[in-house]
Order: C-alpha cells, then structure tokens, then sequence
C-alpha cells in the first residue's frame, strides 16, 4: 500500500485526529501527499454527515502540530547545528537553510502564513522562525492561519463533491488523483535533477581548481 492510500486509511479509521495526525505527519515527512489527502477530509465529512468546519478544524490542528515540531527542530538545534544536519540529508543544502533564514528576517509573519501554500517550503519555513526565535504563539497564529485558507479550498472542494456523491465523486477522485500523483512525479523528478546538476558542477569547479594549482609555475629552477 503506497503512502497515501495508508493515510487515508489511517484517516477513515480515526476520524478527526486520524486527519489531523496525518496532516502533521506531512511537516514532519514531507512525501506525505497534503494536498491529495485534503479533499478526501472534506469527502469523508460530507459522507459522514458532519459540517465543513469539521475538517477545516482537523486539518488546521494538524498544519499548526506540525509546524510546531519542525519550529521546535530549529529553535533546539540553531543556525550552524541545522546547516550542518541539512549538509547531511540527500538533495538539501545548506543554502537552502540559508535561504529560508533571510526570507523569514525580511517578512517574518507574512512569511511563515503565505508559506503554507506552497509544499515543502512550509516546512522550512518553521526552521528559520525556530532559529530566530519567533514567539511561540505568533508562529501557531501565522502558520494556522495561513494553513486554514490553505486547506479550507482543498476540503470544501472535496465535500462539494462528496455531497454530490454518484459518478461526480467517483470522477473528482479519479482524476484529482492522477493529477496530484502526476505533478509529484514530475516535480521530484526536477528537483532532483536540478540538485544532482548543480553538485556535478560544484565537483566539476572544484577539480578544474585544484588542476589548475597543480600545474601553476614553480618558478626558476637551479641548473648546472
């Protein structure tokens, strides 16, 4: 069973803090899809009866759960110990780290709501706003609320369908699914690309330099 045929499973069988649980697994594991298991939230809320706000709630809970223990991640570790750690993981670097940290100093609670619409920035977003030390409610104010319109279109969408049930449902999962699955493949696919071409030429650069100081002029040599 793939990733997220399990959460959905794990969602179904938990309710709400089955939603919430898997949502916040998503901060902590980014390959946990969010944006496939949100409308399935709002699908398994309609058929279940309950209010849109429902999910909305859970889902939210689960963005500001996670988003809490990525912030806790940097707040423990600090600047250099998370370079360092990031130094280590497979297709990171310590740019990126870098690059979050000035975003969050340039925007602060702007930064760390608008970044909950886009995937995996929003978990790094947390690791800045934990380095830096953003006050703990501020950042579960930003993150919920930017997680909570963030979610609320994925869950709304879902329980629309989920309401019309039939053949509309049965399309919107389908084809949803095909495209979320579609656009995750692609993306890894470039991003990992993008990452293993631009180490290739730092190790290219790199070698070209250490030639190049390899050959350089030793000077005038004594001759008999």
């Amino acid at each position: 069973m793939d990733l997220a045929g399990l959460a959905i499973r794990l969602m179904e069988f938990l309710g709400g803090p089955g939603i919430a649980l898997v949502i916040a697994a998503e901060a902590l594991f980014p390959p946990v899809p969010g944006e496939l298991l949100l409308p399935f939230a709002g699908v398994s809320a309609a058929a279940n009866g309950h209010h849109v706000l429902v999910p909305i709630f859970w889902t939210t809970l689960g963005s500001v759960v996670g988003g809490l223990g990525v912030y806790a991640v940097g707040r423990a570790l600090g600047l250099e110990r998370t370079r360092a750690l990031v130094q280590r993981l497979p297709l990171l670097e310590q740019s990126d780290v870098d690059t979050a940290v000035r975003f969050f100093d340039r925007h602060g609670f702007p930064a760390v709501a608008i970044a909950r619409f886009v995937p995996m920035v929003r978990t790094f977003i947390s690791i800045p706003a934990g380095i830096e030390r953003m006050p703990v409610l501020l950042f579960a104010a930003a993150t919920g609320l930017g997680s909570a319109l963030w979610n609320a279109a994925f869950v709304v969408a879902g329980y629309y369908f989920g309401m019309a049930g039939g053949e509309a449902l049965e399309a919107f999962v389908r084809i949803y699914s095909l495209i979320v699955a579609g656009f995750g493949i692609i993306a890894g696919i470039a991003f990992a690309t993008q990452r293993i071409r631009s180490r290739r030429d730092v190790a290219d650069d790199s070698g070209d330099t250490e030639d190049q100081g390899g050959t350089e002029d030793q000077g005038p040599t004594l001759e008999e």
